[in-house]
């Protein structure tokens, strides 16, 4: 389970980092931007999920104790639990509560916070793009704060 959750929060890093600064991009400037918009909203909701799984699957490897190898609890600052916990929660809320938002504003409709808030698909937008960048480089610092190498491990078993 340790090495399949190290697999899983790097591809996702991976991932997120690529669609986010590289793909989505290039998407608008080489199409149109319904087109562009379209296929970028499908490549967030992919990394999303992924990022949810990903999370939860290492959140409760190192919670349960069950890391053994690289991907471990690390004993003088255990505050990261903590991080992945609001990682997790920051996912979440960008998928479920800011990105449904911006997918009525986007067909005209309303939803229950557009209504309650307001605003437009530029700050909705900005909220989004805020809170991707935040797990962007809350992910990559919990990237390098649990996988590291066990130096007196060998690397392979």
């Amino acid at each position: 389970m340790n090495r399949l959750s190290a697999f899983l929060i790097s591809t996702w890093l991976g991932m997120q980092l690529t669609v986010g600064y590289v793909v989505t991009p290039v998407l608008f400037k080489s199409l149109d931007r319904i087109l562009a918009g379209k296929l970028a909203g499908e490549l967030f909701d992919l990394v999303a999920y992924l990022g949810l799984f990903a999370w939860t699957v290492a959140y409760f490897t190192i919670r349960t104790g069950t890391a053994d190898y690289g991907f471990q609890r690390r004993k003088n600052l255990p505050s990261g639990l903590a991080w992945m916990g609001v990682l997790i929660m920051l996912l979440g809320i960008n998928q479920f509560v800011i990105t449904p938002v911006i997918k009525a504003l986007k067909e005209g409709e309303s939803t229950w916070l557009l209504d309650l808030v307001g605003g437009n698909f530029g700050m909705w937008h900005g909220v989004s793009s805020t809170i991707y960048l935040v797990c962007s480089l809350l992910g990559a610092g919990l990237c390098i704060y649990y996988l590291r190498l066990a130096a007196s491990k060998p690397a392979y078993r």
